[in-house]
């Protein structure tokens, strides 16, 4: 999830609705929210709604979803012109770019657009490797612009005194260190008449740096999909646009940018309606697709162009099951019936864990560094060549992160919650293990260890505990679990540092077992 901070007042006078309007708008719309810092407001957003992480993307959903009429956005033509070299495309071979003209901006627009740049970099960019974006003072920027590959060439990159060339920057700038794997193969540059502004996806030049005086930008994305680039940029331009920016038109090698004539996908009706189990009209499933943005015409429906995420009519089911309320669907048994068989060995556990109160969970086997670092469980972990989504890009070692990453999920949902998980892992083999854990006032090692006793008791045997330490859980509230002379697990007090990595605030006791060792 990558979590946005917005301005709740603001939120409140730019969208027209109240405070119990836009929380039950967000949370239909699968955006947990909770209260900021000084009458902020935090929003979950998933990774495939980019178009929500800002404050203008939050806004138009809330508009949509309570039948407001949305503006159509455009670009107008402009003598705006980017020439694109050929040797760029064995390098960085996608650039698109926009001018939005018009804008009024003060810190707190520059702390919403640095936002947004950042969240679209670690999502959608995957980490600035496919796609990454430069935003520009235009007033700044002087002639026919060039997109080319560098041979040596200087100038003065953002927070930098003097100028320095391509090597300077990836040795001695932050920014040049920290994304010099991306330049391997060769650097790329972009220049106007008067000299180079722009080294993506590394940095900004000095000359071109947006501040609170500049009232036009440049909007110019670069990286490996073309695709993705483009979108990424009507993402920016029309968060711009309804900031009261005016949109112009850039001519990139031999195409103009930006295009937000809208995607048109074939309206299935019949299948939406097999597929959810309901017998909506044409018009009650437009008005569903209203409540997500989207318009419907002559059997088709049309998919704003900042909606990176609908690529074939499941993602337009989705939306419909969305708009039309998952509280409104009536659950039912399928119409057929299968007989399945569990593992006979783990079937005394699901009894043992079920019969005390808890709720199983699955969660994929795919994760990230980032939640495995959360629970102290990223040493080892094998990573995804060419992974799909920065969400899915190691196998697990652990459970925990699944676990907590349920309790994050049901925070909202009321105390106490009671999860377990039996699954795989990969150290340095296949590993079947059984998590559960407890989220409530007070829940400690004390409250889990019962439920622990009586599990181990249940498939007859005997346990012991003595002192550990584990980064994941709180110093003196932590111990292994050893039966006979063999250590099987841990349990103990999650520490109040990993809690606030998954947005917790409530305490959480959880306890981790080798199945195997068990049985």
């Amino acid at each position: 999830m990558a979590v946005i901070n917005v301005d709740f007042k603001k939120l409140e006078k730019l969208s027209g609705h109240n405070e119990k309007k836009i929380i039950e708008c967000l949370t239909n719309l699968g955006m947990p929210v909770e209260p900021g810092e000084e009458g902020g407001l935090v929003v979950e957003v998933t990774p495939n709604r980019p178009d929500l992480f800002c404050i203008e993307g939050i806004v138009r959903a809330v508009k949509a979803y309570y039948g407001d009429v949305l503006p159509p956005y455009k670009a107008a033509p402009s003598n705006y012109v980017m020439e694109v070299e050929k040797e760029t495309s064995k390098i960085r071979p996608a650039v698109c770019a926009a001018v939005v003209k018009g804008l009024d901006v003060d810190e707190d627009f520059l702390v919403d657009l640095m936002q947004m740049q950042e969240k679209l970099h670690d999502t959608i960019g995957r980490k600035r490797k496919k796609v990454a974006v430069g935003i520009h003072d235009l007033s700044k920027i002087k002639g026919r612009m060039r997109y080319f590959v560098s041979h040596g060439e200087k100038f003065s990159p953002l927070d930098m005194e003097g100028e320095m060339d391509v090597a300077e920057i990836l040795e001695k700038h932050p920014k040049g260190r920290a994304f010099a794997h991306l330049v391997e193969k060769g650097a790329v540059l972009i220049s106007d008449e008067e000299g180079i502004f722009s080294f993506p996806p590394i940095i900004n030049g000095e000359r071109t740096r947006v501040t609170s005086k500049t009232k036009e930008v440049l909007v110019e994305s670069t990286g490996t999909s073309q695709e993705t680039v483009e979108k990424t940029v009507n993402i920016i331009a029309t968060a711009l646009a309804d900031r009261g920016g005016r949109v112009y038109a850039v001519k990139v090698g031999c195409k103009t940018f930006p295009d937000f004539s809208p995607a048109r996908v074939k309206m299935e009706l019949n299948e939406a309606n097999r597929v959810l189990g309901l017998g909506l009209s044409e018009k009650e499933a437009s008005d569903a697709l209203g409540k997500m943005g989207m318009g419907t015409e002559q059997g088709k429906v049309l998919v704003p162009p900042y909606r990176t995420d609908i690529i074939s009519f499941t993602d337009i089911i989705e939306e419909i099951a969305i708009g039309y309320g998952y509280e409104n669907l009536e659950p039912s048994l399928p119409s057929i019936s299968t007989v399945g068989g569990g593992d006979e060995s783990e079937e005394q556990f699901h009894d043992a864990l079920t019969g005390m109160g808890f709720l199983e969970t699955k969660n994929y086997f795919l994760t990230n560094m980032e939640k495995l670092n959360a629970v102290g469980r990223g040493r080892g972990a094998l990573g995804i060549k060419n992974s799909a989504s920065e969400e899915f890009t190691f196998l697990r070692t652990s459970l925990l992160p699944g676990i907590m990453g349920c309790f994050s999920t049901n925070k909202m949902k009321g105390l106490p919650q009671l999860f377990y998980e039996i699954g795989t892992v990969y150290t340095k083999k296949e590993e079947e293990r059984l998590c559960f854990g407890i989220m409530g006032e007070g829940a400690s090692v004390t409250t889990l260890q019962p439920y622990l006793q009586t599990l181990i008791k249940e498939v007859g045997k005997k346990f012991r505990l003595k002192e550990a330490e584990d980064k994941c859980f709180i110093k003196g509230r932590c111990a292994k679990i050893s039966i006979g002379k063999e250590d099987i697990g841990i349990i103990g007090s999650v520490h109040p540092e990993t809690l606030e990595k998954f947005g917790l605030g409530h305490a959480v006791a959880v306890c981790e077992i080798d199945v195997s060792k068990l049985i």
